[in-house]
């Protein structure tokens, strides 16, 4: 992580541990990378390809089944660069009818209470936003920035409930060697103190989980988390007033990241606050074990690879970053060959590099929006997400390098709350609304990816244990928590 900035007395043995301990997990991400070159996509190839296909509509139904043979009549509707990770003599997509995705009852009343008074201040900003949706999508228009503000804040406050939390995350590192096998990884239960959510009683992580993991990829390495995100304020349950704790009215959020094994990053942590002032920085900071201490971290640590990962901070969800951070573009209304309600509960893929899903697949009418960093310092030149108008939850996003050539493809699988059985039902039946299952992030450039997946996820009701909750994002409690 460059750029890292940490406050203590002796800043310089602290920066060395600091960065022994980033360039020692990064390097995990750099070995076996050497890849036979793949052909280039561009950011101009996605706009011919858009303006090709803007207004192709599939003919493909609900009950058909696509197979490799098809996949050339799916092209208006595959993104550029993905085409040829599908393409594999197995490939069988069924065709499902897109699920319904309208947000639960109290984001829809506090979006038709409120929505008629919010508005646009000349910085970009919103005033008068109190809770639901800010801009309806009716007001959105192809090449109007303004436009572009609105979509960008209607994801920004798309209805998450009171947060989601995750019992059980494995990270793992797949190089694309051509392997037809790889050994599946042990998901391991957290100990007590990274939990932050209670499985409901009867359910167990998975002992096997050969079906999860087919195909082919090399699985290098594999890191085990727990993964807690809190809204604080503009919660349309309370009629788009905050929790009840201390200077929540001023927080839009507070996000955990812990991790819990391998060994060498056991208790490696982070924490980050989102202000509702969209100027005010994040406030981030990180437990090293190594430094036995928590450390304030720069912003700027957020737009880089989190462990040696192919994922920022900023790629969680689509985006996590700060909507005045970015220049926004819509670029238009576009179907697209999408996994947006997948059957199974937990994350099943196969193909050649193990990255696809084996799921069911959609063919969706999505919001095509870019965001371009104003900082020149960003890795990314741009990102186009493909977002759901519906819901504003992105299954696939894209991201380009400094010369403007496709660099990471993200494919999110969003698992309608729902259709969630027993007994994980607890944490998700009645929030309408998807809950994360997983993503994988192909690096085309460097012929590698990664895959994080969830085990035991959904949307608790902080309320009704609000201390225990609230006391993870306590960076006081942090080293406790995670030692």
């Amino acid at each position: 992580m460059r750029n890292a900035k940490i406050s203590c007395k002796r800043p310089r043995a602290y920066l060395a541990s600091w960065f022994a301990v980033i360039v020692a997990l990064c390097l995990w991400g750099t070995r076996a990378n050497a890849a036979e070159p793949q052909q280039t996509v561009t950011r101009a190839d996605y706009t011919a390809w858009l303006q090709k296909y803007m207004d192709a509509k599939p003919d493909f139904k609900p009950g058909d089944v696509v197979t490799a043979k098809d996949l050339p009549k799916l092209r208006p509707f595959i993104i550029p660069g993905y085409y040829r990770y599908l393409n594999f003599p197995e490939f069988r997509a069924p065709i499902v009818a897109n699920t319904p995705h309208t947000p639960a009852p109290a984001y829809m009343q506090c979006t038709e209470k409120y929505q008629s008074q919010v508005r646009l201040k000349p910085d970009g900003t919103l005033a008068n936003y109190k809770c639901g949706q800010p801009f309806p999508n009716s007001e959105l228009k192809v090449g109007d920035p303004i436009s572009a503000l609105k979509a960008a804040w209607n994801y920004n406050w798309h209805w998450m409930y009171y947060g989601i939390t995750d019992y059980a995350i494995a990270w793992i590192w797949v190089r694309f060697n051509g392997a037809k096998s790889h050994t599946p990884p042990n998901i391991t239960a957290p100990e007590s103190n990274f939990v932050v959510n209670h499985p409901p009683a009867g359910w167990h992580l998975p002992t096997d989980t050969h079906s999860y993991y087919g195909g082919g990829g090399a699985f290098q390495r594999v890191l085990l988390s727990n993964y807690a995100h809190m809204q604080f304020s503009h919660l349309a349950p309370l009629d788009g007033g905050a929790l009840p704790v201390p200077g929540a009215q001023d927080i839009q959020y507070k996000e955990l990241t812990g991790f819990y094994s391998p060994f060498d990053i056991r208790a490696t942590s982070f924490i980050i606050y989102r202000y509702n002032d969209p100027f005010r920085a994040d406030d981030a900071w990180a437990y090293l074990p190594t430094l036995r201490r928590v450390r304030r971290i720069s912003a700027e640590v957020k737009s880089d690879s989190l462990l040696g990962t192919d994922i920022t901070l900023d790629d969680f969800y689509g985006y996590n970053g700060r909507i005045p951070d970015m220049t926004w573009k819509i670029l238009g209304w576009k179907y697209i060959f999408c996994v947006d309600d997948p059957k199974l509960q937990s994350v099943h893929l196969y193909g050649p590099d193990g990255m696809v899903p084996n799921e069911v697949w959609e063919i969706r009418k999505m919001l095509v929006l870019e965001r371009i960093p104003k900082s020149p310092r960003h890795p990314y030149s741009s990102a186009i997400m493909f977002v759901d108008p519906e819901n504003y939850y992105v299954p696939f996003h894209v991201a380009f390098d400094r010369s403007e050539k496709l660099w990471k493809i993200f494919q999110w699988q969003w698992k309608w709350s729902e259709s969630i059985p027993p007994p994980w039902s607890k944490y998700n039946r009645g929030v309408d609304t998807v809950v994360w299952q997983a993503v994988n992030c192909i690096d085309v450039q460097n012929n590698r990816g990664t895959i994080i997946n969830g085990f035991g996820d959904g949307f608790p009701n902080v309320t009704s244990d609000l201390k225990w909750y609230d006391n993870h994002y306590d960076t006081a409690n942090l080293e406790v928590l995670h030692r």
